[in-house]
């Protein structure tokens, strides 16, 4: 959709464009964005014999010019520019998941005609190239914001993204495909193993242990919106510490609070569903008491589940977008309407567009009010174009917080104190006097060494 790619590409920094004294500013004095048949053409279009070629998508995308991809995204390109490969059948997108390009690739998901399930010669995908070499956020941003990604799709040696990414132990790309919904089951062609035996067959026995474990614990609750902070075994331990103690506990207790206390070695191994496995899931969870997330989940009904296909972002919105309208019935549109007569704003000139000779038209226009049909849409339905006039979207600009002016107090420590402190290291302070011991050896050596040529000078012959 055109309005879309406005939508999406309409900020662009002109100021990292290379200077070239051989062309002209791609930005117009009189508009926005310039006339596609004037200065802009200049990029691609070859105005003297002498002037170099003009750079396709393809080369683009393959020498990491991000800002180039965005301008031809957004000016239209054609099918036959978008399915443009090399001699070994790679497309644009998988050469910048072979080079590492995140702009190049953040770009092309706003690209049309687009087959994001391309193989080459040897029929890797976009995925299994990124997931091969190990790029955890393009391998992320492919399952997230590509719709259509099929994860299963194989090459000619019948290896899944998820046995390429196991035998080379990329654990971090493993994790993001298991989680994506990645068949942990699959087999390829020629030893018939699945991805855990390929991990332990290339002796990658951290990844294989990571999917053992992910497959003990398939699914991440602490993502649901439905997810209890509080651990379960916790009513059983305050029953249990409520009950009577017996005498060898009040004998451990009084001799805790004597000076001359007697230290028992009580080493645990730690459990599983323990209290450090529910302190992970308490500070990563979505409604987390100890950390603030930036942002959240767009279905927390749904949280990300071992052998579950996780649809990409796009797809969810619309998903909710269908079940929203469908929700509202045929009235939605009566009911919009409704919203826009009491949508009223005053319309007050500035200050420098005042005039002597229209004040009176001025303030019988200030007591007036006016309609504005788009102050209760959704952001979502705002037009965010540079170029046509219409509604404009506030910015939202974060600033450096300030210094903070808080002191805290210093606490008094009592000799008999069975709580625990904070440690303190003099690691640094023992280094720096190291050095300077070091530095002051040397000093004498010098001196000795100065001191004995001296004398062999002066004594006689």
């Amino acid at each position: 959709d055109d309005d879309e790619i406005y939508q999406e590409f309409e900020e662009l920094d002109f100021d990292s464009l290379p200077d070239r004294s051989d062309m002209q500013s791609i930005a117009s004095n009189d508009s926005f964005y310039p006339h596609i048949g004037c200065i802009a053409s200049q990029m691609y279009c070859s105005l003297t014999p002498d002037s170099p070629e003009p750079i396709s998508f393809f080369n683009a995308c393959c020498n990491n010019n991000a800002i180039i991809v965005k301008i031809m995204i957004r000016q239209g390109v054609t099918p036959e520019e978008v399915k443009e490969t090399d001699r070994n059948g790679r497309s644009g997108l998988i050469m910048a998941c072979y080079h590492g390009y995140v702009d190049v690739v953040m770009a092309l998901s706003q690209c049309p005609y687009l087959d994001v399930n391309w193989q080459d010669n040897e029929g890797n995908t976009a995925l299994i190239i990124a997931a091969q070499a190990g790029y955890v956020f393009i391998s992320n941003y492919l399952l997230n914001y590509f719709p259509g990604m099929d994860i299963e799709r194989r090459n000619c040696h019948g290896f899944t993204p998820l046995m390429k990414a196991a035998m080379q132990g990329r654990a971090e790309c493993v994790r993001a495909l298991m989680l994506a919904g990645g068949d942990i089951q699959a087999r390829d062609n020629g030893r018939s193993l699945t991805p855990r035996d390929w991990a332990l067959f290339t002796g990658r026995y951290e990844t294989a242990h990571l999917m053992q474990r992910l497959m003990s614990k398939p699914c991440a609750e602490q993502f649901c919106d439905s997810f209890s902070l509080e651990w379960p075994p916790l009513e059983e331990l305050v029953a249990k510490a409520q009950e009577p103690k017996s005498y060898r506990r009040r004998l451990i207790n009084v001799l805790s609070c004597c000076s001359y206390r007697i230290y028992i070695n009580n080493k645990v191994n730690p459990v599983d569903e323990g209290v450090f496995d529910h302190m992970v899931q308490l500070t990563t969870a979505l409604a987390s008491p100890v950390m603030a997330t930036a942002c959240h989940t767009v279905c927390p009904g749904s949280p990300p589940c071992i052998g579950k296909r996780r649809p990409a972002v796009q797809e969810i919105l619309r998903r909710q977008r269908v079940s929203e309208l469908k929700r509202l019935g045929p009235d939605r549109l009566n009911n919009y309407k409704k919203f826009f007569q009491n949508s009223r704003v005053l319309l007050i000139p500035k200050a420098k567009d005042r005039r002597a000779s229209l004040q009176t038209q001025l303030l019988s226009d200030v007591a007036a009010v006016a309609m504005r049909r788009a102050s209760l849409l959704p952001l979502n339905m705002l037009r965010r174009s540079s170029v046509r006039p219409g509604i404009v979207v506030p910015k939202v600009r974060l600033c450096k917080a300030p210094a903070p002016c808080f002191v805290p107090e210093k606490l008094k420590q009592s000799g008999y104190n069975n709580d625990l402190q904070i440690p303190k290291w003099n690691y640094k302070m023992k280094r720096i006097g190291r050095r300077q011991e070091e530095e002051l050896s040397k000093q004498n050596m010098t001196a000795n060494s100065q001191s004995v040529n001296v004398s062999c000078w002066n004594s006689p012959a």
